[in-house]
């Protein structure tokens, strides 16, 4: 028979010395939805700049070992 209900327990077989606790209006020391959107927003750039320094570096390595910078450019 399925439930009326869904279960609102959200912390479900979580053990409690990882369950966040709880204050007068919720958990507390757990990220706000502000918070949660500026670190998607710095994980973003930090990966953009770490590909970019790879892909720099790579062309550099390049450029060393064949005298060409590549994309026709010098040649």
């Amino acid at each position: 028979m399925p439930k009326l209900f869904s279960n609102l327990d959200l912390n479900g077989a979580t053990p409690p010395r990882v369950r966040p606790t709880l204050g007068e209006w919720g958990p507390l020391q757990v990220p706000t939805t502000r918070q949660k959107r500026r670190m998607r927003i710095w994980v973003g750039l930090a990966l953009l700049g770490a590909m970019t320094a790879v892909f720099l570096l790579g062309w550099y390595v390049y450029h060393a070992m064949t005298g060409s910078w590549g994309f026709g450019i010098g040649s």
